[in-house]
């Protein structure tokens, strides 16, 4: 699940958390490797509900012949672990120097006082395994392209070595034909297939200048503990073209975005540095308000691959609003011709000038908000596990329709388009850390009026608020909603901040805390009364916790009052539904959307101020 890492954090540095009753239990779904396996394999195990085996769980394999336990390796998908066959594990598994045998296996995941149930497959397993080279290369190619090569028998990194072994002649145009003898490393498209690899054309095979490569390749690989093989080979002809550039992505683009640009042939990265691509602007910007002016630089974009740059519209504050430091403006139109440039050493290579549009759009606040392991604890707690992707959507859209019409912009994973710098991060977990029993907390420092800070961060340990006697922990403490019911089942007292108990709540959640939702009732299935109790319970806990992250969104934007004084985060006087009342001025029913209820909405001076900050 999301948050995993969080989790094993808080773990390591406060009390066990106490585990509510009715958590699924971790589960495997598929388990994948390439066949056949071989020392140093590493097998993809996919799941649910993996968070609860800890952080280091170890993959128990059982077979007629011998039981080995592997280790879990590094991965960064959720409900998805690795295990890497070690060469000790593979010689029991693979008995009497074999050179190859199949086998039903019995798999079971362990960690953290938790087992899986078994899961059943048959493995492949060899010593040794032919290797083979599909065709050569040929075609019009560009400087790092990335290129596919088909043929058996390749291997990924820990099982052994893999490389294409390229012998030839490069011929710049114009320019004396250089020797070419190099070796390039080779990876798996598919960690699961051994018969596709990519192969990156670097510079090595000559260099950065128009030209054509003749002669050969090979691969070459050793298996771990093994002898070298090599592939007979095959004809290599290659004409590489210039840098190009096709398009600006997206053509518009908000305050702190990342605009992709997509081409070909651009050089850089990381282990290169004598390597960079440049892109030459030449054009006029013309703000939202105020005449077009000339526009001339060279842009140095970060390499994300041959085919891809990575700008970021970075920010300044000027004044009391945010700009575009590379335009000193909020929003404008960029119109010109734009020329990729790669550079190699001494070795300069143009490609055609492009005309482009491109459209800088104002703030926009982009919000990840992140589910704890926590927030699932706490759901079942509520009887409502099976309805988790249900109550976060209802989450989500809460939260949109109480920000409808101004740009504000939520995501469930991190965004790759926005960076750390320029969005928000809301964290909604179990357990208040402070001990306040609070519903939710902005830990983030001070009140930030104009919402200059695209990145404050709602969740964790904010030191410099903690320096400042204000709780350390922020983000939205789903568990704390229980001290609403009049029997929380919640270990220790009750907390100073905690509400007092209200007969609404108990009547909205005794029927799924006493009999946990099913998957078949989340999906509407079963008698009426009861999918009728279960619908409500959901759609209530899905809009306290949205109303929680609006409010403390709220406080993220400036608000309450905006035009007020810089330490008062509230309304001054109770309002019917205003969103940024104090807490114990909100009651359950206006949060949980009861038909009765007044309706949630920003009150006083709220809507325009968002709108001068964030309006279209």
């Amino acid at each position: 699940m999301r948050g995993a890492l969080f989790a094993l954090l808080l773990a390591a540095c406060g009390p066990p958390a106490v585990e509510p009753p009715g958590l699924p239990d971790p589960r495997i779904a598929s388990a994948d490797a390439p066949s056949p396996i071989l020392a140093g394999t590493l097998i993809r195990v996919t799941g649910t509900y993996f968070d609860r085996l800890g952080g280091a769980p170890v993959l128990e394999v059982a077979s007629d012949t011998a039981t080995v336990t592997l280790s879990s390796v590094l991965h960064d998908a959720p409900d998805e672990l690795l295990f890497q066959v070690d060469a000790t594990s593979f010689a029991r598994l693979v008995p009497g120097g074999a050179p190859s045998v199949t086998l039903d296996v019995e798999l079971v995941v362990e960690g953290a006082g938790q087992r899986t149930e078994p899961f059943f497959t048959t493995w492949e397993l060899a010593r040794d395994l032919p290797l083979a080279l599909g065709e050569g290369l040929r075609g019009d190619v560009h400087w790092n392209d990335v290129v596919v090569l088909d043929g058996e028998g390749f291997v990924a990194a820990g099982e052994g070595t893999l490389e294409a072994h390229v012998v030839g002649t490069f011929t710049p145009s114009p320019g004396t034909p250089i020797a070419i003898d190099v070796r390039l490393p080779l990876s798996l498209v598919d960690r699961t297939s051994r018969t596709r690899a990519v192969i990156v054309l670097g510079t090595e095979l000559g260099r950065n200048a128009l030209g054509r490569l003749e002669g050969s390749i090979a691969i070459a690989s050793t298996l771990l503990g093994g002898a070298p093989r090599t592939t007979p080979t095959e004809p290599v002809s290659l004409r590489f073209l210039g840098p190009e550039l096709y398009a600006f992505d997206p053509a518009a683009g908000s305050l702190g975005q990342t605009v992709r640009l997509r081409g070909a042939g651009f050089l850089g990265g990381p282990g290169r540095p004598t390597e960079t691509t440049l892109v030459r602007i030449e054009g006029s910007f013309t703000p939202e308000t105020g005449a077009a002016r000339p526009f001339s630089e060279e842009l140095v974009p970060e390499l994300e691959s041959g085919s891809t740059l990575r700008l970021t519209l970075d920010t300044r504050v000027e004044g009391e609003r945010l700009v575009a430091e590379l335009f000193d403006a909020a929003r404008g139109t960029l119109e010109g011709v734009a020329t990729p440039i790669t550079i190699a050493g001494t070795d300069e290579l143009s490609g055609v000038p492009v005309p482009f549009r491109f459209a800088l759009e104002g703030p926009r606040q982009v919000v990840w908000l992140r589910f704890l392991p926590g927030y699932y604890d706490s759901l079942a707690r509520f009887g409502l596990v099976a309805a988790a992707p249900r109550i976060e959507d209802g989450i989500i859209a809460r939260v949109e329709s109480i920000y409808a019409g101004y740009r504000v912009e939520l995501r469930v994973e991190e965004p790759d388009d926005f960076d750390g710098n320029h969005h928000a991060v809301v964290e909604i977990g179990g357990p208040d850390p402070n001990g306040n029993g609070l519903f939710g907390y902005d830990n983030s420092p001070g009140k930030d009026v104009g919402n200059l800070r695209l990145f404050d961060r709602i969740g964790g340990l904010n030191a410099m608020t903690q320096m400042d006697g204000a709780p350390g922990y922020g983000g939205v403490f789903v568990q704390s909603l229980l001290w609403w019911s009049a029997h929380p089942e919640l270990p220790g007292e009750r907390p100073p901040s905690s509400p007092s108990p209200d007969p609404l709540f108990d009547a909205i959640f005794d029927p799924v805390r006493r009999s946990p939702a099913s998957l078949a009732e989340t999906r509407g299935e079963g008698e009426p009364a009861r999918i009728a109790a279960v619908e409500r319970a959901i759609r209530a806990l899905a809009s306290i916790i949205g109303e929680t992250t609006a409010h403390e969104l709220g406080h993220s934007f400036g608000l309450a009052q905006p035009y007020g004084e810089r330490n008062v985060f509230h309304n001054d006087a109770d309002g019917e539904g205003c969103l940024m009342d104090r807490g114990g001025e909100r009651p359950l029913a206006e949060r949980a959307e009861e038909p009765d209820a007044a309706p949630t909405t920003l009150c006083y001076d709220e809507p325009a101020y968002l709108a001068e900050i964030l309006g279209d």
